[in-house]
């Protein structure tokens, strides 16, 4: 008996896998939603807790800003996941951005902990441990909240050296 796997030896099967949509590009579309209107977050047959878009999209629904919706694909394999924009979550959505655009989102969180370490003057730590200390789920959400955070202003991340040093530029007073 070769030590090669092939076909009539292998027990396992890998079922379908969820696909999900962009975590940036979601909330592009979420943001342009009309009440009442359906946006696609992911297909297939489970959504992990993990994913930084199912992350995102339960901080969403946590937030009051929309519901969430699954029905059956036509195949029966799997389900179509999306989120509908509540009635009334476009004009407190508009109003949060207006005071505080990050406020009572995971951002918040996240420059809170970077502010921290940006006070005590050390390197930024890894995307692990930012997740943790954030409470994030993972570090790709981690990662993806940083990005954010860079892209609206708030953090400038430079390097030196083989360290990362984080930078407030814009912390909220309300934060």
């Amino acid at each position: 008996m070769s030590g090669r796997l092939d076909r009539d030896s292998a027990h396992y099967k890998i079922g379908p896998l969820t696909t999900y949509v962009d975590a940036a590009e979601l909330e592009r579309r979420f943001r342009k939603a009309r009440a009442g209107e359906r946006v696609t977050y992911a297909i297939g047959p489970a959504v992990s807790l993990t994913a930084a878009t199912a992350a995102l999209v339960r901080a969403w629904h946590d937030e009051g800003l929309c519901h969430l919706l699954r029905e059956r694909e036509n195949d029966g394999r799997g389900f179509r996941y999306f989120l509908q924009k509540r009635h009334g979550a476009t004009t407190s959505a508009n109003s949060a951005a207006v005071a505080c655009p990050i406020e009572g989102r995971p951002e918040a969180r996240l420059l809170q902990v970077l502010a921290d370490i940006a006070e005590g003057g050390g390197p930024l730590p890894s995307l692990d441990l930012l997740a943790d200390r954030a409470e994030l789920p993972t570090r790709n959400a981690a990662d993806y909240r940083l990005r954010l955070l860079v892209e609206g202003g708030f953090v400038r991340v430079r390097r030196e050296g083989l360290n990362r040093y984080v930078d407030i530029l814009r912390q909220e007073a309300s934060l």
